[in-house]
């Protein structure tokens, strides 16, 4: 490729960054990561207070009354009790507030994959969109010298006879072209860093240049779609929110059923007047529902209801999950072949256009069919750069209908 002078819009001196790099910097600090990460610490502690109810609930008290020694009745006293209550019974309450608690910890699980997934599709697409504006930007500064090349080899055949007015007219059109182009690629470089920026969780897009590119993989050949299906976080997802829903069935219906308590109290009261009193005692206590106003009936129509919800909802989110992941396999493949299909192009135009100039400058072509001939390498160069910039997108776009990536 030739080195233009007009690589004229040079960026400020900015920190090489690989790919390995990127991935490393956005596993870190992504924010969407962190806010993942930190939902399923949450849920993962509520797994182990739901557990509580299965343990004995100890409190202590102390109380301390100051009064006229005159009577026994009145005399300063310090009194201290221990309770220990244990739940025996819960009307299966208790395990399913630990099933549901567990049911949401697997749904932030889920949602944990679902932004690893997002992020490295962001950050797949954010890079290949940076690269291909650096690229962009090079190739617009190439363009621009190649316009003013054949400006001037229209300018001398010109000034010779051997061209025409409009020949050099549309010369000078397409050299202002191409500085059009290369002042929008100019523009577009900061907008695609500040993307990387922010996939990376960083403050200082202009610090942001390239080396390499996305490494890519070569397609599978073929798919288990009823399998992928089921490992998507989103179907995982549902599959959790469905069991939530089933065990607040269990928690509203555990009201219908009786609860069994033992509690224990030791008490010590420690008077002026009187010497020490103790006091210990053991209830078994046994509550049975009888009538709670249909609160309960309808409590459990209720989370009945919301059950069939979220079974309604996976289903049609299953048959969803199936056509994006076909689709997403589709524009796979055919972005694939429209990088080698682009390459080829690429490839004969070059060839092409070496050929034309060397004709033109001896008269053996005219100007039409040699300016056809260059604007075709033109449009070939660009639609390489977008190919192999969609290529790297359409494979992130599959990871993230997968649910895999690049994140750990």
């Amino acid at each position: 490729m030739l080195l233009p002078p007009l690589l004229a819009a040079a960026q400020p001196a900015s920190e090489p960054l690989t790919w390995e790099e990127s991935v490393r910097q956005a596993t870190a600090v992504n924010p969407d990561l962190r806010a993942a990460r930190d939902s399923l610490q949450a849920a993962e502690m509520a797994v182990h207070g739901a557990g509580s109810g299965f343990l004995p609930q100890v409190s202590g008290s102390v109380a301390r009354t100051d009064g006229t020694a005159t009577s026994t009745s009145n005399a300063p006293a310090t009194s201290s009790a221990l309770v220990v209550n244990q739940n025996l019974f819960t009307g299966f309450g208790d395990q399913a507030s630990v099933a549901q608690a567990r049911a949401n910890r697997a749904a932030a699980e889920a949602n944990l994959r679902a932004a690893r997934a997002k992020v490295s599709y962001d950050l797949k697409s954010a890079f290949a969109t940076l690269r291909y504006a650096t690229d962009d930007q090079a190739l617009s500064a190439d363009i621009v010298y190649r316009r003013e090349q054949n400006l001037r080899l229209v300018e001398l055949r010109y000034e010779s006879g051997n061209e025409n007015k409009g020949s050099l007219l549309l010369s000078q059109a397409t050299l202002s072209q191409a500085r059009l182009g290369l002042l929008q690629a100019n523009q577009a470089l900061p907008v695609a860093q500040a993307q990387l920026a922010r996939v990376l969780g960083r403050d200082d897009p202009p610090a942001l240049s390239l080396v390499g590119t996305v490494p890519t993989a070569t397609p599978p050949a073929q798919i288990d779609y009823a399998s992928a299906v089921l490992d998507t976080p989103d179907q995982q997802r549902a599959l959790a929110q469905v069991q939530a829903a089933k065990a607040g069935v269990d928690i509203a219906a555990s009201a219908f059923w009786p609860s069994l308590n033992l509690t224990g109290t030791a008490s010590r009261t420690n008077s002026d007047a009187m010497p020490d009193y103790r006091s210990s005692n053991v209830l078994l206590s046994l509550n049975v529902p009888i009538f709670s106003g249909g609160k309960t009936y309808y409590g459990v129509r209720s989370a009945s209801a919301q059950e069939s919800v979220a079974e309604a909802q996976r289903e049609g989110l299953l048959r969803q999950l199936r056509a994006q992941l076909e689709q997403a396999y589709a524009n796979y493949i055919l972005a694939v072949t429209q990088l080698d299909v682009a390459e080829e192009f690429q490839k004969a135009a070059q060839v092409r256009a070496e050929i034309a100039r060397n004709k033109y400058s001896n008269g053996l072509m005219s100007f039409e069919d040699w300016d056809i001939i260059e604007n075709d390498l033109i449009s070939r160069q660009r639609t390489l750069l977008l190919s192999q910039r969609d290529r790297i997108i359409a494979e992130a776009a599959w990871e993230q209908a997968l649910g895999t990536g690049v994140i750990p």
